[in-house]
């Protein structure tokens, strides 16, 4: 139910921005960790209006009067099946593509996935196809604050296993990871998976042949 929101979520932000949300608040001036998150960016279509104007996104995402936004417990952003977690934290992050450069590279690419720092990614942009492309995943580890950019709310794929590995991607239901893809979808993925088909899922622009999975 989480991932069916973010889906919605992100398919009404981009029916009123024209692109789906940057991974980080565009701010030239902060270092991506320093940043709003882009579930910060989604709050309006989360049902976490209030909340949402509360924010200054001009500022650093634990700064001033944001440090208590950022304090608040979001339960959609909580994995119901994760133990032992800190009231702000997400156990979901966005997909930035293939590669530690991932979150740095043109819609275009083909290594880049639906979110990066400053990429606002278009459903046209998607060639790969909506329901080929993941966007959002449950995390195994390293859990961050919801309102932080960068490592907190993002992974790439950088070694492999890809699932259930040193990236993060992963989650707390035995035999794989639920992915939320970019048509709104829903997805069970077998960490069994051929790691090759899970890059092309990860990536918009690839240009791979994705038979079943």
């Amino acid at each position: 139910n989480n991932m069916k929101q973010f889906g919605l979520a992100m398919h009404n932000y981009h029916d009123s921005y024209g692109h789906l949300p940057a991974a980080t608040h565009p701010n030239e001036d902060l270092e991506p960790e320093q940043r709003l998150s882009w579930m910060a960016s989604v709050l309006p279509f989360m049902d976490q209006q209030a909340l949402w104007r509360s924010i200054n996104f001009d500022e650093a995402w634990d700064a001033g009067d944001n440090a208590e936004a950022a304090d608040m417990q979001i339960p959609s952003y909580i994995n119901p099946a994760t133990i032992g977690l800190n009231a702000n934290e997400t156990h979901y992050v966005g997909i930035a593509g293939v590669g530690k450069d991932a979150a740095t590279l043109p819609a275009n690419h083909k290594r880049a996935g639906i979110f990066g720092y400053n990429r606002k990614t278009r459903f046209r942009d998607i060639t790969d196809g909506t329901s080929n492309t993941m966007a959002v995943s449950e995390a195994s580890h390293s859990f961050g604050p919801w309102a932080q950019g960068g490592a907190a709310t993002l992974r790439s794929l950088t070694q492999k296993p890809y699932i259930n590995g040193p990236d993060g991607i992963g989650g707390p239901y035995p035999g794989g990871i639920n992915a939320g893809m970019t048509d709104g979808s829903v997805r069970f993925i077998s960490e069994n998976i051929d790691p090759e088909v899970f890059k092309a899922l990860i990536t918009i622009s690839g240009g791979e042949r994705i038979g079943a999975f």
